[in-house]
């Protein structure tokens, strides 16, 4: 899978995938026929409710983001984010009516403070510089919580679905990001 990982963005920026369908088909095949059921139950754990507005960090192709889509209905709104130029093309072409996608990286959104009402990311904390370089790996478990909890988000949940770790975490009312 790594053939396809770009390498020549600086450092602090992270990886990029630019060989969409290839990384498709080896989701999908690393999912082994559940990435649609794993899709639909990250989509519930997200708590995402018609008309919310969703963000989807490192959405990559929007596989993600047009099932958030129909979950918030045509009343809400989701916003893909990914690195990859080719990423935001493929998922653009996908897209449903509700679903719009932009290039960017996680660390420098170009969005308004508190615009989201969920925010979601999935197979893209391994390529995102951190403070746990070593989790960067395939394979290696980045510390999710760890990441949250020095956000000043508070955990609710955690859990493990086929392929994926996840936890849900949502930041104390009243209290605003500062960064």
């Amino acid at each position: 899978m790594q053939q396809h990982v770009k390498h020549d963005r600086p450092h602090q920026e992270g990886e990029r995938l630019d060989r969409v369908r290839l990384n498709e088909i080896v989701t999908h095949m690393a999912f082994g026929g559940r990435r649609r059921r794993v899709y639909t139950r990250i989509t519930a754990l997200s708590g995402a409710r018609p008309g919310d507005r969703v963000l989807d960090v490192g959405c990559g192709g929007g596989y993600l983001a047009r099932a958030l889509a129909a979950t918030v209905g045509p009343d809400g709104r989701v916003t893909g984010i990914d690195p990859s130029a080719a990423a935001v093309s493929y998922a653009r072409r996908r897209a449903a009516a509700n679903c719009s996608f932009a290039v960017g990286v996680a660390q420098r959104l170009d969005l308004p403070d508190q615009s989201f009402d969920v925010v979601t990311s999935t197979l893209a904390a391994h390529h995102t510089p951190h403070a746990f370089a070593s989790a960067k790996r395939h394979g290696s478990a980045v510390p999710l919580e760890e990441l949250a909890t020095a956000a000043g988000f508070l955990v609710e949940a955690r859990g493990e679905l086929p392929v994926l770790r996840y936890i849900r975490a949502v930041r104390p009312l009243g209290t605003a990001q500062t960064t």
